[in-house]
């Protein structure tokens, strides 16, 4: 009798090491799926970050081919403890080259620091179905009748670019905050209205986050459109615009000048600009390179923005803000410009027939052979938006324009249950 209770325990014991050893599989929480994605997202630094995470596909299909195919799903392992055991997160892939084939998929992620999070994306070559998340960003190629610019938005914000690749703000008033910026094409513009207002006057300046080229002390700048409603021919030589993203996360525009005539060198850009949802700042990247340029000709490269009346400034590492106010009617507003201080550095103002400019200038230069691309992001703030420290306002915005985070363990997993594949999601 004593023999049988020790073989008993005994084997309790071995269940149980064996149970600890191998933990249970996850539970497969969307039946309908063959396959998903698991991949670990983290946050390295000791501030909490909530962001997008994106994924390059092509890297991705190295360990998954296929995806994200026609349709995925995202789901966010959460805590132990929490009340639901995951969260279904919206996502959205983008077509950046226009092939037809996606290059980017993202998803929203908050990390506290230090915290790791398990993501599980699902994903199906064969299932059509559409999912419509809610939309808080929004791009378009036109801003009312004039389809020469491209215009992106928040719903705290919208922004516009009609050449000199830099670009313009559309307020929103407090209490009325939302996607406006086609509507607001159409108002006229000397009158208020509660869904916004253009609230900066750019003029022969840098704007926001305008760019520019220096040598021998002379400043270059890209030539601007010629809006539709001025009804005159446009020059050969101006931006051309393209949507690449309309939401529902994450709305991106691309600005390219093929033939930028510098003295007497010839340069082509191409700026990529992209506003994520529930933020309220642009991120800008713009690459230029030589088409002809004569041997021996440098360069610098920059990007600022303009002084403002009735000025207050602030400056600190890798940001550049001031504020000021135009016009009575308008109101105070603020303008920032965030860089990387490791590869460009605040420079001494730099003027333009209607001002000055508050400017970074980047440490490599533009020369023959020699392409150069860089990373910044612009902000503005109006105080009607219910924003009564613009500068610290915009001040706080830099965690968020620097805020990364690492994924790692990518890995495809295969469903347990393929016969529930064709089945109701029960």
């Amino acid at each position: 009798m004593v023999r049988k209770i020790f073989l008993w325990v005994a084997l309790l014991l071995v269940q149980a090491t064996l149970s600890s050893a191998t933990p249970p599989a996850d539970p497969w929480v969307l039946p309908n799926f063959a396959q998903r994605l698991d991949v670990t997202v983290t946050n390295p630094g000791s501030d909490p970050v909530d962001t997008l995470v994106t994924l390059p596909i092509a890297g991705i299909q190295k360990v998954a081919l296929g995806f994200p195919g026609n349709l995925a799903i995202v789901v966010v392992k959460n805590p132990p403890r929490s009340e639901y055991s995951v969260t279904v997160a919206p996502s959205q892939a983008d077509d950046l080259d226009g092939d037809g084939t996606a290059d980017e998929f993202e998803f929203p992620i908050s990390l506290k620091p230090h915290e790791s999070r398990l993501v599980e994306i699902y994903f199906s070559k064969t299932l059509r179905g559409k999912i419509v998340y809610p939309r808080s960003v929004r791009a378009s190629h036109n801003y009312g009748y004039n389809y020469q610019t491209a215009a992106l938005e928040s719903e705290f914000i919208g922004y516009r670019t009609y050449g000199g690749f830099f670009l313009d703000i559309e307020g929103r008033v407090a209490g009325h905050l939302g996607l406006y910026n086609d509507l607001n094409g159409y108002l006229a513009a000397h009158e208020n209205f509660a869904v916004g207002k253009d609230i900066l006057h750019i003029g022969d300046t840098l704007g926001l986050g305008g760019i520019f080229l220096e040598r021998d002390g002379k400043i270059y700048r890209p030539p601007m459109n010629m809006p539709d409603y001025a009804h005159k021919p446009s020059p050969e030589d101006v931006p051309h615009y393209r949507v690449l993203a309309d939401g529902p996360l994450r709305a991106i525009i691309e600005a390219t000048l093929d033939h930028w005539k510098v003295g007497e060198d010839e340069v082509a850009v191409r700026a990529r600009y992209s506003i994520d949802s529930g933020e309220g700042f642009v991120r800008c990247r713009v690459q230029i390179t030589p088409v002809k340029m004569r041997e021996g000709n440098i360069y610098r490269v920059g990007a600022g923005i303009r002084d403002l009346p009735m000025e207050k400034s602030g400056k600190e590492s890798g940001l550049v803000m001031l504020s000021g106010e135009q016009r009575p009617q308008t109101g105070r507003l603020a303008l920032a410009l965030y860089f990387n201080p490791e590869t460009a550095s605040s420079s001494s103002p730099v003027t333009t027939p209607e001002g000055r400019n508050e400017v970074a200038i980047y440490d490599k230069t533009l020369g023959c052979g020699q392409a150069i691309q860089e990373d910044y992001a612009v902000a503005a703030a109006w105080q009607r938006s219910g924003i009564p420290d613009l500068l610290h306002y915009l001040a706080g915005m830099k965690p968020s324009v620097n805020a990364r985070v690492e994924v790692s363990d990518e890995r495809l997993e295969q469903t347990p249950q393929p016969e529930r594949i064709d089945g109701e999601a029960y």
